[in-house]
């Protein structure tokens, strides 16, 4: 990682975690779309077995009407009541079995689906006959016909309804059961990938942010140390990126600054040196200054020595001259 500049080592990191919400999005997006698909096989399930329901509770109420048919002995006003409604619920019947055929594609559901057909054919050919019977007139015929052969017909018929109707339940428990097993491996492939993605992005933080105080606090080391003198230390580093380039600056900062350094020291001792024989030769000229002055001194003295031998001859001459000129008048004085 650290031969990655910063701004790309940044730039890979956000990446991945936008890619890892990607991925969490997209998972979290297939298990609703999988929910969702489940839901509607339910409710589709559900509906079968709805109309099934009302299929087996229609023939139930056209049944109980056949029997207060035939309880009123033929009774136009009974016949003529209930026959219409039967012939509507017939119809609504039929409606069913036409929806349950096209839609239930099993081959349980299928072959209950014949069977049913088969025995509702049956029941209401008997169911005819027996309304044709009561219409002739013949009674014991019907009464026989009704106990002997259209209620075990209807009890038939009946029988594989709930059969069916059994088996749709079957089918939306089935259904649920699927579905919430979707929802869980979902919920628990959803929550996995959440874990995954926030321990890589912890891990990505870490080590990113690692990579950049790391060597940010080796740097500040360094500069504490040069701001305090110590040029010891050997700043190197392998690094690639904007910090590895700070560091080896600063190396570099180091080596010049330990250059100047050796060579201010240098040039002091030889200031020091240079210094010692100024102080060397100052002491020489010192001594040299003080024979000079004590030469002086003597020579200051024989010269006022001399000076007043001067001024005695000069003051002798002088006398001299005064006796000459005396002694050239009293000559000049006697020769007259």
């Amino acid at each position: 990682m650290n031969r990655f500049r910063i701004g790309p080592r940044l730039y890979l990191g956000f990446a991945l975690v936008l890619m890892l919400l990607a991925g969490l999005t997209a998972v979290a997006w297939y298990g609703l779309k999988t929910s969702q698909a489940a839901t509607a096989r339910v409710i589709e399930m559900d509906k079968r077995a709805a109309l099934t329901q009302e299929w087996l509770m229609s023939t139930q109420i056209n049944i109980n009407r056949v029997m207060a048919v035939a309880t009123s002995r033929n009774d136009p006003a009974v016949d003529g009541y209930f026959k219409p409604l039967m012939s509507q619920v017939s119809e609504r019947i039929s409606v069913v079995q036409k929806t349950l055929e096209a839609e239930i594609q099993s081959e349980q559901g299928k072959a209950l689906l014949k069977e049913i057909a088969e025995r509702r054919a049956a029941y209401m050919a008997v169911r005819k006959t027996y309304f044709d019977t009561l219409k002739n007139g013949d009674a014991a015929g019907a009464q026989q016909l009704l106990t002997g052969g259209l209620m075990p017909a209807a009890d038939a018929y009946g029988a594989k309804q709930r059969e069916l109707l059994e088996l749709q339940h079957r089918a939306v428990a089935e259904a649920v059961a699927a579905s919430e097993a979707t929802v869980n491996r979902q919920i628990g492939l959803l929550m996995l990938l959440a874990l995954a993605a926030g321990g890589l992005a912890m891990v990505l933080a870490w080590r990113i942010t690692r990579s950049v105080t790391q060597p940010l606090a080796q740097a500040v080391d360094v500069t504490r140390e040069v701001a305090a003198g110590d040029l010891r230390r050997d700043v190197r580093t392998e690094r690639t990126d904007e910090l590895g380039d700070l560091l080896r600056a600063l190396g570099d900062m180091k080596t010049s600054l330990t250059r100047t350094v050796s060579l201010v020291r240098s040039a002091t001792d030889s200031i020091d040196t240079a210094s010692q024989e100024i102080a060397t030769g100052n002491q020489d000229l010192s001594a040299r200054t003080e024979q000079t002055a004590s030469n002086l001194q003597e020579t200051a003295a024989s010269m006022e020595q001399l000076t007043g031998t001067v001024r005695q001859s000069a003051d002798s001459a002088r006398q001299a001259n005064q006796l000459a000129a005396t002694a050239a008048e009293v000559a000049a004085r006697g020769g007259s």
